[in-house]
């Protein structure tokens, strides 16, 4: 490398040098622009904004539930007949009522489609209604009403 190429390369790193110190310098200086009013404006509407949304989370969800309607379980004596008829859930999830999206598992047997089911008491055994619903809110979530029968045949 000649000479000439020495000096060419250094004067060219001192002009990247300091093209980006002036480029640090004015950053440094926009960041300096900042008024500390303003900082604190700011830091109290977002503080603001957080307590307004947690306020009006409560607001909506303040009625939240998924009740069993009804007793959760049932003890009957072996050798009754019994017709049973379901009283379902209520599931409320941010002020809606979403009832109808619950799915329901059971063991069983159902007579029609308005939840009257039949149970067999000849034998003793526990028998389960599972409802489950899949919400934003709840996430997967279940409750469980069961029904005995035991007992002295």
């Amino acid at each position: 490398m000649t000479n000439r190429e020495k000096i060419t390369e250094e004067m060219q790193n001192r002009a990247t040098r300091k093209v980006k110190s002036k480029a640090k310098r004015k950053a440094r200086s926009k960041i300096k622009r900042i008024h500390p009013l303003s900082f604190v404006i700011w830091i109290l509407c977002l503080a603001l904004g957080a307590g307004l949304g947690v306020g009006a989370y409560r607001v909506v969800s303040a009625n939240d539930r998924f009740v069993v309607r009804g007793e959760k379980s049932y003890v009957l004596p072996i050798g009754t007949e019994v017709t049973y008829k379901d009283k379902g859930v209520q599931i409320i999830s941010f002020g809606r009522d979403i009832s109808d999206k619950v799915q329901i598992e059971t063991n069983l047997t159902e007579t029609d489609e308005d939840g009257v089911y039949t149970i067999d008491t000849s034998v003793g055994g526990e028998y389960y209604i599972i409802y489950t619903v899949d919400d934003i809110k709840y996430g997967e979530i279940q409750r469980v009403r069961t029904i005995t029968v035991k007992g002295e045949n």
